[in-house]
């Protein structure tokens, strides 16, 4: 059986948002037991990240080095032309992901203990998201 539905995620600050609860309810409503879920989010300025939960700090500080690899365009304030106010957040696309997938046992997303899932939003101009979730299994 295969599951597949469309959201669209109110605007968030920029940062990661834990998602987890979203994502497990939508898992449970889907009434597939055992099998594979997979989430992409339908834009490059925001990306999906599995991350430790034990410690609130861990997920602040992997987006604050994330955003040293790549900074956002948000600080630049001399742009040649406008295709130059994208390339940071093009450098962050390629060091990180807009799909994640996860096994789905008992109807429930299987994930370590203190893992979750978060959209990370990149821009201080956040938008409306797309979120799509396919689940494939039995």
């Amino acid at each position: 059986m295969v599951f597949q539905d469309t959201i669209k995620l109110a605007p968030q600050e920029k940062g990661a948002t834990d998602i987890t609860e979203l994502i497990s309810s939508i898992v449970q409503d889907a009434k597939i037991k055992t099998g594979t879920c997979q989430l992409v989010v339908h834009n490059s300025l925001s990306s999906l990240l599995i991350n430790d939960t034990a410690d609130e700090s861990t997920i602040s500080q992997t987006a604050d080095f994330l955003a040293q690899l790549a900074p956002s365009s948000d600080d630049i304030t001399s742009v040649i032309d406008d295709s130059m106010d994208a390339i940071p957040e093009a450098m962050s696309a390629a060091i990180t992901q807009t799909t994640v997938s996860f096994p789905v046992k008992n109807s429930k997303p299987l994930l370590g203990t203190w893992q979750g899932i978060y959209l990370w939003e990149k821009t201080s101009r956040p938008n409306t998201r797309k979120l799509t979730i396919t689940i494939v299994g039995e």
